[in-house]
């Protein structure tokens, strides 16, 4: 019975303690008022925080996060000069732009991102694809190459339209992969930007970084302090508003070797500031990163036969980094090398094999391994494609080589039993004699013993 009863005490702690485990996450994890939310890990993707993640909704000016991603893959050179021309009043924020006027592909940017210009989204869709429907094509096209799976572009802008949607977890991919490239990050960071005056425009035209916490100079109410709006880590990246989307931020921001993106969606008023600090400070402040394998430190070779270098050295071709909740332990990471087939010549950055990545035995990543250095044949009028032709002629000769061989050693061996080498020194006339008789076929049982000479 006192078994019984100390199993069943053991039992009512076990669930006390889950629950209150289960609590105290549950409080550690971040609230905020916008319905949908995701917070990731710039540098590996994970996600470190979702609500609603795959839920649709509208973008509204967020959208021009990933036209300025669009405009910087497809045109080469941001110096080239625009001409505004054609233009129609466009509803909604404006930098505004005149006919007549130019300003460069960079400067355009700089609008659309700083003060969320929708003339200028449509400019440089004009300007990339000939008209803003073949350009929101082509943005559908970058999308969905990244994964983003649950989003339908239809303009450039943002400004209301029932085919114009997306999700909170497409919205921060694309975040992440615009982020990428640095002319983009130096722009979203920009506080401010002014354009001078010019022969269509008497006026200089100033325009403040909408994001607040960029740009800001209030106080604000966080977690019961008084604390500046600004927020010195967030360097990007795009605000949006429609009565539709409601308030709407994509946030970076950078702390303690960690990059993290947030996007927050259907938020109202400040709070979508409020919001995005909250997600951004829960990253920071319960997770960290991990480098797994260094890329620069990861260096290992293996003997290759008949190449001048006599070594192929290979590393992984990106570093691995992890993202885990602090203060979890060191986890048990293992890895091993697959070297592939290896084929002369091999040049410099080729990949070569795979590296594969173990978490408590289970297969967690792949990296492919690419060659630090060329590796060529010791000799040069050798390579792979030439191996073939050159195994072939070596066994074409050899087989000759054999062939001549035994009909050699089988002539040799003929003439030690033919009855004609003995009779060598006799006259002419006999030699004929014998001879007749060698070519006859008839005769063959006489003269292969020598009994016939010894008449």
């Amino acid at each position: 019975m006192k078994r019984v009863l100390c199993n069943f005490l053991i039992f009512l702690l076990s669930i006390t303690f889950f629950i209150d485990s289960k609590t105290a996450f549950a409080q550690n994890s971040p609230q905020i008022v916008a319905p949908y939310a995701v917070l990731m890990d710039y540098e590996t993707g994970q996600i470190l925080y979702e609500k609603n993640k795959d839920s649709i909704i509208y973008p509204a000016s967020t959208t021009k996060a990933w036209t300025a991603y669009v405009v910087i893959k497809h045109v080469e050179d941001l110096s080239q000069r625009v001409l505004i021309q054609n233009l129609e009043p466009i509803e909604g924020t404006s930098m505004f732009l005149q006919n007549g006027e130019s300003f460069t592909v960079k400067e355009l940017l700089e609008g659309l991102m700083i003060t969320s210009a929708n003339d200028a989204a449509v400019v440089l869709a004009r300007f990339v694809s000939g008209s803003t429907e073949n350009f929101a094509n082509l943005m559908n096209e970058e999308a969905k190459k990244i994964g983003a799976n649950h989003t339908h572009f239809n303009n450039p802008h943002g400004l209301p339209d029932p085919n114009h949607y997306t999700t909170a977890y497409d919205m921060a991919l694309m975040a992440r992969q615009a982020m990428s490239n640095e002319t983009f990050r130096n722009i979203v960071k920009m506080e401010s930007v002014t354009f001078p005056k010019s022969e269509t425009c008497f006026t200089e035209r100033y325009f403040i970084n909408s994001n607040k916490l960029i740009s800001s100079t209030a106080k604000v109410n966080y977690k019961g302090q008084m604390v500046n709006m600004k927020y010195d880590i967030v360097d990007g990246i795009k605000t949006g508003y429609t009565d539709a989307a409601g308030r709407c931020l994509l946030s970076s921001a950078v702390k303690n070797d960690m990059r993290l993106i947030s996007a927050v969606y259907k938020s109202n008023g400040d709070q979508v500031f409020l919001d995005s600090r909250t997600l951004l400070d829960y990253g920071f402040d319960n997770f960290e990163s991990k480098l797994i394998v260094n890329k620069d430190e990861f260096s290992e070779s293996k003997d290759v036969l008949l190449s001048k270098q006599k070594t192929l050295t290979y590393q992984p071709k990106y570093s691995y980094k992890v993202v885990v909740p602090k203060n979890l332990g060191d986890s048990n990471y293992s890895t091993k090398t697959n070297i592939e087939k290896i084929k002369l010549p091999i040049k410099k950055g080729q990949v070569v094999g795979s590296l594969d990545i173990y978490n408590e035995d289970k297969l967690e990543h792949s990296i492919e391994l690419v060659a630090t250095d060329n590796v060529d044949f010791i000799f040069p009028f050798i390579n792979s494609k030439s191996i073939p032709k050159i195994l072939l002629l070596i066994a074409l000769v050899s087989g000759i080589g054999i062939f001549v061989i035994n009909k050699i050693i089988n002539v040799k061996r003929f003439k030690r039993v033919t009855p004609y080498s003995n009779v060598i020194h006799i006259n002419s006339r006999r030699k004929r004699k014998y001879k007749s008789i060698f070519s006859n076929k008839k005769n063959k049982s006489i003269y292969k013993t020598k009994d016939y000479f010894k008449r």
